[in-house]
């Protein structure tokens, strides 16, 4: 029943939205990956970032669906793009660079082990209250929550390790959008300019210098962001910018503030369907950075024409 009543709230939005959906992923197994493949291109076309678009400005009778995975975990690497590559499937990977670079696991993983290990969340370490804090503060607190406990992250399975970069050029090599997900995942609406600024402009050059060719999209960790972090963005060659407002991409939509929906591995063909069909509507799934249900329509700086409301994204091969 909830099966039926989820592929009919489906099929009612696709009959009455324009455009498409942007899915925001972090890690999947071979099986999930497949799986959600299955379930998605029941309702959608699969498109390139580069195609996107072209694709919302000519919509045609079946909508797309773009898929995006945040993070750079190594699983990105060893079970999902394997199997994507099977089915033919195109994806954007956003690579948190310095991660990548040191082959240290992010902060929340860290923090994750820890309370895996105990047994429990120690006080101020819950994931909301992390979340508030400046980055270097937020690092000070789980390090020293690390010491108290004596605790050290062990063995590192693919879903909490970072890819190489040598694993991120291959990526690309074999035709996956790399994009650039900050230096550390730290939550730029909490830190100082200068600081905000570096995430975003550092990430992008690295990511750049790395792949060796330009990487001009980037998303903003835990969707935090403001026309401040958006103009900076555009400035240092980003021409799409990625959210976690929860919507449809369709004629209101601006490359440098796309919705995405967010799944999860576990997701059942119900929850993927109800998901998607309910992001078409305002206010009803709560944005995952923390804001709730509150639309950030970024109004003032459209009306001001701060920012333009389609950056052109060159059409590339692949």
């Amino acid at each position: 029943m909830i099966n039926l009543a989820a592929t009919f709230l489906l099929a009612f939005v696709r009959r009455i939205k324009r455009g498409g959906v942007i899915i925001n992923e972090h890690t999947l197994t071979k099986a999930q990956t497949r799986f959600h493949v299955t379930v998605l291109s029941r309702w959608f076309d699969f498109i390139r970032l580069t195609d996107l678009p072209y694709r919302w400005a000519q919509p045609t009778q079946r909508p797309f669906c773009l898929l995006t995975f945040d993070d750079g975990k190594r699983s990105n690497f060893t079970e999902t793009a394997p199997e994507l590559e099977r089915l033919r499937v195109p994806a954007v990977f956003y690579v948190t660079t310095e991660p990548v670079t040191t082959g240290s696991c992010q902060w929340f993983d860290k923090r994750e082990q820890l309370v895996k290990a105990i047994g429990r969340c120690p006080a101020g370490l819950d994931l909301q209250s992390l979340k508030q804090l400046p980055f270097d503060l937020l690092m000070k607190r789980l390090e020293k929550a690390c010491a108290d406990y004596n605790f050290k992250p062990g063995d590192e399975s693919d879903d909490l390790r970072p890819m190489s970069w040598e694993e991120v050029r291959s990526l690309n090599r074999r035709g996956f959008t790399i994009g650039a997900h900050g230096l550390t995942h730290a939550i730029l609406t909490r830190e100082k300019r200068k600081r905000a600024f570096a995430e975003i402009e550092e990430s992008l050059a690295k990511a750049t210098l790395e792949v060796g060719a330009p990487c001009t999209t980037f998303a903003f960790p835990n969707g935090n962001y403001n026309t401040e972090l958006v103009w900076h963005a555009v400035r240092c060659g980003a021409s799409t910018l990625m959210t976690t407002d929860p919507g449809w991409v369709d004629e209101r939509a601006a490359l440098w503030r796309l919705p995405r929906v967010q799944l999860f591995g576990s997701a059942s063909r119900a929850r993927i369907e109800s998901k998607i069909a309910l992001a078409a509507f305002k206010r009803i799934l709560a944005n995952p950075n923390g804001s709730g249900r509150r639309e950030r329509h970024g109004a003032e700086g459209e009306a001001r024409g701060a920012i333009p409301r389609v950056v052109p994204v060159p059409r590339m091969s692949r």
